[in-house]
């Protein structure tokens, strides 16, 4: 896989504003933040959170301020984003996808040291705005607040998780893990493995790995040379267990679910 650019991405920024009249209804979209609600509980919360719609497809974006007392966030529906921050002469990459709550309005904790934020639209986002009308309605219910909370917090379990997978040694190890990572998060399961539904580039995957990008890319040759990373046509990624390549399983059998 080259360092080419990742799919999806455009050309020159594109930022459309939240456009009137298109609304999604949140737990249509993502059931799971439902989760615990009695059935009419539900069917009612259902009814009740509506939230504007805003889309981006452009290579990068400029999130919207909203009032960060009143907003909850914005809940990815569709899309693959990353959000970078540089701090000195480092940088760091934090990928979201589907599902992921994000408040972009947030400033990160200071330190002593310059820093800059951006973020960079892989795939087209399309984002539910969780304005200050849907955070009342989700107030009103608690195990909703639950739910939506775990979502934010999922981030910081996962950028703990991936920080203890920088430390270790050997860039294929934290290549392969981080890999498993995004597949587990975002994967389809396909009959030779789990199929990663983005391209990302061996640039964005060093500033993941805090590593440099010829390493990363050295790894990634290791790894198809042992069979673990495959790459499709359309430049994706299929990974597969060791052991499936160890028990000798073909390529046909079914990938790890």
């Amino acid at each position: 896989m080259g360092a080419g650019s990742v799919a999806g991405a455009g050309t020159a920024d594109e930022v459309e504003p939240v456009a009137p009249g298109e609304r999604c209804r949140i737990l249509d979209e993502d059931p799971d933040l439902g989760a615990g609600l009695g059935e009419a509980d539900m069917v009612a919360a259902t009814r009740a959170l509506v939230a504007p719609v805003l889309t981006a497809s452009g290579s990068t974006w400029v999130p919207p301020i909203y009032d960060p007392q009143t907003s909850f966030g914005l809940l990815v529906l569709e899309g693959f984003l990353g959000r970078r921050l540089r701090v000195g002469r480092a940088v760091a990459t934090e990928l979201l996808s589907t599902g992921d709550i994000m408040r972009p309005w947030e400033q990160p904790l200071l330190g002593s040291s310059e820093y800059s934020l951006d973020w960079r639209v892989f795939r087209p986002l399309r984002l539910a705005v969780l304005d200050g009308d849907v955070t009342t309605l989700i107030g009103r219910r608690p195990q909703l607040v639950v739910n939506f909370s775990s979502r934010l917090l999922r981030r910081a379990r996962a950028a703990a998780y991936l920080m203890a997978i920088s430390h270790q040694t050997r860039v294929e190890d934290r290549l392969m893990e981080t890999l498993w990572f995004v597949a587990q998060s975002w994967g389809r399961v396909t009959p030779r493995g789990v199929r990663i539904p983005f391209r990302i580039t061996h640039e964005v995957l060093s500033e993941i790995l805090g590593a440099q990008r010829p390493s990363v890319t050295t790894a990634f040759r290791k790894l198809m040379a042992q069979g673990l990373v495959t790459r499709e046509p359309d430049g994706t990624l299929v990974l597969r267990e060791p052991g499936a390549l160890a028990d000798g399983v073909s390529a046909d059998a079914p990938g790890p679910r």
